[in-house]
């Protein structure tokens, strides 16, 4: 995962002064279960599973390009045509 989203999801949770645990209770309240081990996973270096990128976009308001830089050109490509 890039820095960008590693901050984007860790910024998102210390704006909110959330630990990891109220995040994803959280999270889980707006349609998203995810273990603290995981979202910690995702915050530190791990990518963010493909399938999951448009409900992590929806539940946090993180746009795709800052969760998953790397394929924003997919994003960007079907939302010009």
């Amino acid at each position: 995962m890039s820095e960008i989203a590693v901050n984007s999801l860790r910024k998102w949770r210390n704006d909110r002064g959330l630990n990891l645990d109220e995040a994803c209770a959280l999270l889980a309240k707006r349609g998203y279960s995810i273990s603290s081990a995981k979202l910690s996973r995702m915050e530190r270096d791990q990518e963010i599973p493909l399938d999951e990128i448009p409900t992590v976009q929806k539940v946090t308001g993180i746009p795709a390009k800052e969760l998953a830089p790397e394929i924003a050109k997919i994003f960007e490509v079907g939302a010009a045509q």
